[in-house]
């Protein structure tokens, strides 16, 4: 069989020093099935994706090896001091770091595998040529600056939401106090659907 991008990167991977040496039983088991290849893609970042596995070189920052199955990774947003924090939780069936016994649940994977290898220094050609981006991230929406930029209108738009509807309260209460019927009727509609769209009780 001929070889692919993809297996040339995992075969050339495979001859560096690695963080963790039994990594190599697992690229070896790799290179053996063309087949399993073929449903793995190669991202830079495994966030929010739910099968990974990544290897590092020795001397690299990455982990040395870790098979992630079942993740699942969800991003809360809290409100402290009048600045948004983002609290990033992240829970997998299996996580493993022994690449041996990691082989036996490769054997159990029927979905595709988000592969992330680490290097020491900027990673080779021949492996920026297979990462591909990643699917869970909207393209050039990734960035902190993107997010934080959406939060912050979500928070101005709420803000607003929130003050127009404490002042239509206001009108509401003087309208009942005054037994004024037509603005009550006109008011208690509007004040309804703008708590609807509040994130915050009021």
């Amino acid at each position: 069989m001929a070889m692919t991008p993809k297996l040339e990167a995992i075969a050339r991977f495979a001859e560096l020093p690695l963080k963790q040496p039994m990594s190599k039983l697992v690229l070896n088991a790799l290179l053996d099935n063309p087949a399993f290849v073929d449903r793995i893609t190669f991202v830079a970042s495994r966030e929010f994706l739910p099968n990974t596995m990544v290897v590092s070189e020795e001397g690299s920052d990455g982990i040395g090896f870790e098979l992630e199955l079942g993740a699942c990774q969800r991003e809360e947003v809290t409100i402290v001091n009048g600045r948004l924090v983002r609290h990033t939780h992240r829970t997998s069936t299996v996580r493993l770091h022994d690449p041996v016994e990691a082989l036996t649940r490769l054997g159990q994977v029927q979905t595709r595998l988000y592969v992330t290898f680490c290097f020491v220094g900027s990673p080779p050609p021949w492996y920026v040529a297979v990462v591909e981006p990643n699917p869970a991230l909207a393209p050039e929406a990734g960035t902190k600056e993107s997010l934080e930029q959406v939060l912050d209108e979500i928070v101005r738009e709420q803000i607003d939401l929130a003050v127009l509807a404490i002042l239509l309260r206001d009108e509401i209460d003087q309208a009942l106090a005054d037994g004024d019927r037509r603005t009550f009727a006109a008011r208690a509609p509007v004040y309804r659907e703008l708590v609807n769209r509040c994130l915050w009780d009021l």
